[in-house]
C-alpha cells in the first residue's frame, strides 16, 4: 500500500523482543517501508537485534552499548531521518488502521503543528492518557485525582469524547508525530531527561517557539501501558522524581526547584508511612499496599541519601569523566 504523507518513525526500544515485531509490522501495513522504519535501541540483552535483522530486512538498527535514555535516542532516530514529518512511536505501541493518513491530514490542516498526537488505546479500545498541561509546582501539593475532579477540561487527560482536532499544552510520549521542520526551529530533545518529562518539556518549548502542539483524535494507536515502568517500578518513580526536579530548575525556576527539592520527599514519606500502616491494618493482606510500601521506601531512601544519580532504571549509559 502507498502511503500518501511522507513519514519516517522511529521506535526506542529497550528489551523489547516480545512487542517490537508488533510494532514495525504495524508501521509497515500502514504503507511505511522498512528503510523509514528506525530502531534505535538502548542496550537490549534479549533477541531485539535477531528480531530486526531476520524479520525486517531493510529496517535501519542503530545499536547503543547501554541504555541512553529515551531523549538521547530519539535524537539519534532524528538525525536519521529524512521526511518531512516523524512518527516517534514506542516499541509497546501498535498504528491502527489509517493513523498516519489522519495524522498527515492534521498536519496539513493546521500548518503550525509541530507536535501532533493520536488517540492512545488499550487492548479493549478504553482511551488511555493522551496529553498533560505543563507541570508546576503548586500542583505538587494538591491529588492529581482532585485535580482532576475539580478542572476536568484542563488535568483529564484521556480526552476520550473529544471528537475534533483540539490544541493542548502536552502530548503523552507513547506515540507523536513531529514536523521535521518545526523540530529545526526550536531544537531536538533535551538529552538531560532520561526518562519521564523529555516530552513535555519539548511540547512547552515549541509553544515557547510560536509552534502549536495538537491532538487528533482521528489517528489511533493500541498502547500496552508502561510495559518499562511496571517492570521497573521502584526504579521508574525515582527517575520520574529525577525529571521532575529537572524540569523545575530548567522551564519553572529557582524557587519553584528549592520548593520541590524540599517537598517531594516530605510527599514521599506521608505516602510511605500511609501504606506502611495500611499494611499493618491489614496484616499484610493488601498485595497492592505491600507493594507501594516498598516502592515509597526505596524512593524515599533515594532522597534521603542525596538523590545519587546511578540509581534508577537499569544499564544506564556513564556519564563521561570530566
Amino acid at each position: 500500500m502507498a502511503l500518501d504523507c511522507d513519514f519516517d518513525v522511529i521506535i526506542v526500544n529497550y528489551n523489547g523482543a516480545g512487542v517490537l515485531g508488533a510494532a514495525l509490522s504495524s508501521c509497515l501495513a500502514e504503507g511505511v517501508p522498512a528503510t523509514s522504519c528506525i530502531v534505535v535501541d538502548n542496550g537490549s540483552r534479549d533477541a531485539s537485534q535477531a528480531l530486526v535483522r531476520d524479520d525486517f530486512p531493510g529496517v535501519i538498527w542503530i545499536g547503543n552499548p547501554c541504555n541512553a535514555g529515551f531523549a538521547r535516542a530519539v535524537n539519534q532516530g532524528l538525525r536519521q531521518a529524512r521526511a518531512k514529518l516523524v512518527l516517534i512511536l514506542n516499541n509497546d505501541a501498535e498504528l491502527l488502521p489509517g493513523a498516519l493518513a489522519s495524522l498527515s491530514a492534521c498536519f496539513a490542516a493546521h500548518p503550525q503543528a509541530a507536535v501532533i498526537a493520536p488517540r492512545l488505546v488499550d487492548a479493549a479500545g478504553a482511551a488511555q492518557n493522551v496529553a498533560a498541561p505543563w507541570p508546576r509546582w503548586w500542583r505538587e501539593i494538591l491529588p492529581k485525582s482532585l485535580l482532576k475532579r475539580l478542572a476536568p477540561q484542563h488535568f483529564g487527560g484521556r480526552l476520550a469524547q473529544v471528537g475534533e482536532d483540539r490544541t493542548v499544552a502536552s502530548v503523552i510520549g507513547a506515540a507523536m508525530a513531529v514536523r521535521r521542520s518545526a523540530v529545526a526551529n526550536f531544537g531536538p530533545m533535551d538529552e538531560d531527561f532520561f526518562f519521564y518529562l523529555e516530552e513535555t518539556e519539548w511540547c512547552e518549548r515549541a509553544w515557547r517557539h510560536g509552534w502549536q502542539v495538537w491532538f487528533c483524535p482521528r489517528a489511533s494507536v493500541r498502547h500496552r501501558l508502561g510495559a518499562t515502568a511496571k517492570r521497573f517500578e521502584a526504579a521508574a518513580r525515582i527517575e520520574f522524581h529525577r525529571s521532575r526536579l529537572l524540569y523545575a530548575r530548567k522551564v519553572e525556576g529557582f524557587w519553584a526547584w528549592a520548593f520541590l527539592v524540599l517537598w517531594l520527599p516530605i510527599r514521599t514519606a506521608i505516602d510511605w508511612l500511609a501504606q506502611g500502616i495500611l499494611t499493618l491494618a491489614s496484616l499484610g493482606a493488601l498485595a497492592a499496599a505491600r507493594q507501594r510500601f516498598r516502592v515509597y521506601g526505596h524512593l524515599l531512601v533515594w532522597h534521603l541519601r542525596g538523590r545519587p544519580s546511578h540509581l534508577g532504571l537499569p544499564d544506564k549509559c556513564r556519564e563521561p569523566e570530566a
